[in-house]
């Protein structure tokens, strides 16, 4: 691999599951940025802590029955990141990114904090993203940051994308004006559970009928703390994982470009059962994207 794009991908030695197998169709990328958290920073740990922790889950998923043990992963390292620049970071998560999806290869991100998503949604070109997020992250800074965490979906949508946000339940006066400005829809744990999962899949199903390419990125702090406390920023009254990949089994097609595990901090996390479910929904979506391409 001798692109320029690949200047800042570095090789690590511990593996998604212990997977690196070239052929298969994802490619596992870790996002160790963690310059922004405004709370409980660690999520620079996440990549190599998820990697680890995907080592002791069962790979086969009964959800779609597919053996994604057999399907494999293509684990090509970490993108090395600037300690300071978050800007230059999206450059290069951004060039790697290009790379990889240039050559047909479904993108799985590990981060990391949320501003990672801003690269990879720019390398892969994606036109409609799905966030699962307990903020809106519409900020247009904040703590001086323009590429804050709390800043990612505003600067995605500053690039023409259109983007649906569910699991919000921690909002700003200045985030829900632009959301209502920009026609971002957004639809809280408490509407999800009224509508059901069938009628809140439609909805997106429904919001994303024109995309080409649509990209999901799990920020964790959208699953309630209850099952993920690990995360940077908690907030109670989230969603339930099983209700998350409900959601995901009917919304997933062949547009799915890629997705994105973000803002899991491994220090606030001891038991790592916020890790483990990282990893759990890294192989869950994956064998939904899977299923959906061999249809």
């Amino acid at each position: 691999m001798s692109d320029s794009r690949l200047l800042y991908l570095n090789e690590n030695s511990r593996l998604f599951a212990g997977f690196n197998k070239p052929t298969s169709p994802f490619v596992v990328i870790g996002l160790p940025l963690d310059i922004t958290s405004s709370f409980r920073p660690g999520s620079r740990f996440a990549p190599s802590t998820i990697r680890e922790y995907a080592q002791f889950i069962e790979f086969y998923s009964i959800r779609t029955g597919i053996d994604m043990g057999e399907v494999g992963f293509n684990d090509v390292g970490d993108v090395v990141m600037h300690p300071s620049d978050v800007e230059e970071n999206i450059r290069r998560i951004s060039d790697v990114t290009s790379y990889f999806a240039e050559k047909g290869k479904i993108i799985i991100g590990i981060g990391g904090e949320h501003s990672v998503t801003v690269g990879t949604v720019k390398g892969i070109k994606a036109d409609c993203v799905l966030s699962i997020d307990a903020h809106l992250d519409l900020r247009d800074e904040y703590m001086g940051y323009k590429y804050d965490h709390a800043c990612v979906m505003r600067r995605i949508s500053e690039q023409g994308v259109k983007i649906m946000e569910i699991g919000t339940r921690a909002i700003s006066k200045e985030e829900l004006d632009y959301a209502n400005k920009n026609g971002i829809a957004y639809l809280t744990p408490h509407q999800i559970r009224l509508l059901g999962v069938r009628e809140t899949a439609k909805k997106i199903v429904n919001n994303f009928r024109d995309c080409e390419k649509i990209y999901v990125t799990y920020d964790m702090d959208g699953i309630d703390p209850a099952y993920a406390p690990g995360v940077a920023t908690p907030e109670p009254e989230g969603l339930d994982p099983t209700t998350v990949l409900d959601i995901i089994s009917l919304i997933i097609d062949k547009r799915v470009v890629g997705f994105d595990v973000v803002e899991v901090s491994p220090p606030h996390d001891p038991s790592g059962i916020t890790s483990v479910l990282g990893a759990r929904i890294i192989l869950e979506t994956s064998a939904q994207i899977y299923k959906a391409r061999s249809l």
